[in-house]
């Protein structure tokens, strides 16, 4: 059976270096073809089913929660808090400040998961609302989700500032990925539905956050598979934790 042990760098050196790259290529086509599928479905398929809020189409749809993309999203939000869970317990004692911003990574990748999942931003409205004075805007949410955006930056911002090299500048990228896809392209829906437009660019716009907020998971992920190295090793697999430089 194989097994997963932790040694150290120096030994993993000698052993046959396992890649992640194919299997991230593999995700982020995944999310290119949900993403592709939500707009193509009821575009080229003329069925009561994939037009007009059918089954097929509210199920494909990136804009509709609780559906297959939504699964997608939030999945993608667990395996990166797993994946930073274990990049933490590895760096613990061989780079105990990086651990930390692993553990603030893993933590916050958590709770977005599980916002995704609830929809807990949407519940922001009713305080977003009480904050302004104004009408016609429909993501209200966005006020409050603003000060959220904040603790999501300062968080990810923290194991940056630990970094060094591709792994800080993924994070980095993910980071402002993330955070520019989930509220600017959130303000720019909401500006386009006041002035009255919900066409192709708006539908457009919305599959662009989607998949936006999906690569900056992908580009996290990344920061943490470069910080890890992984072997083979007698019919298993060897995992240590690649200190930045």
């Amino acid at each position: 059976m194989a097994a997963v042990t932790d040694v150290t760098s120096r030994d993993l050196a000698a052993l046959a270096p396992v890649r992640l790259h194919r299997v991230w290529w593999a995700l982020l086509g995944v999310s290119v073809v949900l993403n592709v599928a939500s707009m193509a479905v009821p575009a080229l398929i003329h069925h009561p089913l994939t037009r007009d809020r059918g089954e097929i189409q509210l199920y494909l749809d990136v804009f509709v929660e609780g559906n297959l993309p939504t699964w997608w999203s939030v999945g993608l939000l667990v395996v990166a808090a797993v994946l930073y869970g274990v990049t933490a317990a590895l760096a613990r004692g061989t780079a105990r400040a990086e651990s930390w911003g692993w553990w603030c990574g893993a933590a916050l990748l958590a709770a977005l998961s599980l916002d995704d999942h609830t929809q807990l931003h949407e519940r922001l409205d009713r305080i977003g609302r009480q904050l302004v004075t104004f009408d016609g805007f429909p993501f209200y949410w966005l006020l409050p989700g603003l000060v959220a955006g904040l603790f999501v930056a300062a968080a990810l911002l923290l194991l940056a500032s630990r970094l060094r090299g591709r792994p800080r500048w993924f994070v980095v990228a993910g980071c402002a990925l993330l955070l520019g896809s989930a509220l600017g392209m959130e303000l720019v829906q909401g500006l386009l539905i006041a002035g009255g437009e919900s066409g192709p660019v708006y539908v457009l716009t919305y599959h662009a956050e989607e998949l936006g907020e999906n690569v900056g998971v992908l580009l996290l992920m990344a920061a943490a598979g470069l910080s890890l190295s992984i072997g083979r090793r007698d019919g298993g697999f060897s995992l240590a934790y690649r200190q930045s430089r």
